[in-house]
């Protein structure tokens, strides 16, 4: 059975360090600050970028998935964590980088599991496959939409820079979720799931 525990993602442990986040945030503003109706596309991608609102709703129909998104920096913790969500329904936006739809990596966390909660948001996050469709729903009410292309395990003490750091060339996103076995004497989970979703279309509703 698994254990009642919040999800923390541990931005402290990338390789590069808070300058490489810091590095990506001062480029999504760049880019936010370009008009709305302008599109972008990266030298060489064949892909078209607008610059979408921020997320409200990601749909996962696969898994059963249609959760309110919440805005989050790093932890008030002050430990160099993600944020996480305030509850065990909804999931959480890192707002320190891209916006999903956006070049580069979004990432968007949420529970497995939590006390007196057996299953969470994010419990069947594992059983996602290749060709799976992950939509987010902007506060505009504009549908951006992912094929999942991977799935990856990591050990919570391993590098991330990987799951943040993009090279802007594509639109990913990243959904993460706690994994593996309890670790009692840390009073956490040993590993994290990863699914790493791209850009397929965008579409007004």
């Amino acid at each position: 059975m698994k254990k009642a525990v919040l999800l923390s993602i541990g931005i402290g442990l990338l390789v590069a360090g808070l300058s490489m986040f810091l590095q990506t945030r001062f480029a999504v503003q760049a880019y936010i600050q370009e008009p709305v109706s302008t599109s972008t596309a990266p030298q060489g991608s064949g892909i078209s970028f607008v610059v979408p609102a921020l997320p409200a709703r990601l749909i996962i129909k696969a898994i059963g998935v249609d959760a309110d998104v919440q805005s989050v920096g790093l932890s008030w913790k002050g430990d160099g964590n993600m944020g996480i969500p305030t509850n065990f329904t909804d999931v959480a936006w890192y707002n320190q980088g891209p916006r999903p739809g956006m070049p580069g990596i979004a990432v968007i966390d949420g529970h497995v599991d939590g006390k007196d909660v057996q299953k969470a948001v994010f419990y069947d996050l594992d059983k996602l496959k290749p060709g799976d469709a992950v939509e987010v729903v902007d506060k505009k009410g504009t549908v951006v939409q992912f094929r999942v292309v991977k799935s990856r395990t990591y050990d919570y003490d391993s590098p991330t820079a990987d799951i943040f750091i993009g090279d802007g060339s594509k639109s990913l996103i990243n959904l993460i979720t706690c994994s593996g076995d309890w670790d009692k004497e840390r009073k956490l989970y040993r590993q994290r799931i990863v699914v790493t979703a791209e850009l397929v279309a965008t579409q007004s509703i």
